[in-house]
């Protein structure tokens, strides 16, 4: 039942036990041991019975997390609100928070697969952007070759100036704050990973080139 209790079920798998385990108590209390004895076995049971189902209905809910997540990085164009959805529903699964979880995913779910059909975007691309202050100091927007765990971008492969438009091939949501886009560049082909904040969806002057 503690273990039960440590993965914070609704009241309703709890019920049957907390009512058994009280008759238990009772009948200890007037000594009726093998009555007591009885029914704590019985508590027992719907405490393993509960935390089977509850078990199995928080790996439903794990599929969906997962899901919702691939199908998010598999959007386009990005789709902001949608992907701050998933991020507060996976908070409140790591909180252990389930109440009404199942069916708000069922719901973020729906809303992507709405949000697949009514996109008008004929190709996945996007245009490199950035802040003068940034072109000072660093040069063209680097593209890099993977992501470190800690969620960082390494060994840079092209870089690209502001106003070319590279071709979006996935993203991938490392964090609320971090989405990385894997692109393809068109003069040179090479493909990496880029920081979303550095792509637009507007039309830049280059955005003929190399097709």
């Amino acid at each position: 039942y503690q273990e039960l209790l440590a993965n914070n079920p609704p009241t309703p798998y709890t019920y049957h036990y907390r009512s058994l385990i009280s008759r238990a108590e009772q009948a200890k209390a007037k000594g009726e041991l093998e009555e007591a004895l009885n029914l704590a076995k019985q508590a027992e049971e719907q405490a393993s019975l509960a935390l089977v189902a509850w078990r199995q209905e928080l790996e439903r809910v794990k599929e969906k997390l997962v899901k919702a997540k691939s199908e998010l990085e598999g959007l386009f164009p990005i789709n902001h609100y949608l992907i701050s959805r998933f991020w507060e529903l996976y908070s409140r699964y790591r909180s252990k928070k389930y109440q009404g979880l199942e069916k708000e995913l069922d719901k973020l779910l729906s809303e992507i697969e709405q949000e697949k059909k009514a996109s008008v975007f004929p190709e996945r691309k996007m245009t490199v952007v950035a802040p003068e202050e940034y072109i000072k100091r660093w040069g063209n927007v680097r593209v890099y070759q993977e992501i470190t765990p800690e969620g960082k971008l390494r060994g840079v492969i092209e870089r690209v100036p502001p106003g070319m438009q590279v071709k979006v091939l996935k993203i991938r949501l490392f964090s609320p704050n971090l989405i990385f886009c894997y692109v393809e560049v068109p003069l040179s082909g090479k493909q990496g990973w880029m920081l979303e904040k550095y792509l637009s969806y507007e039309v830049g002057e280059y955005s003929d080139e190399g097709y």
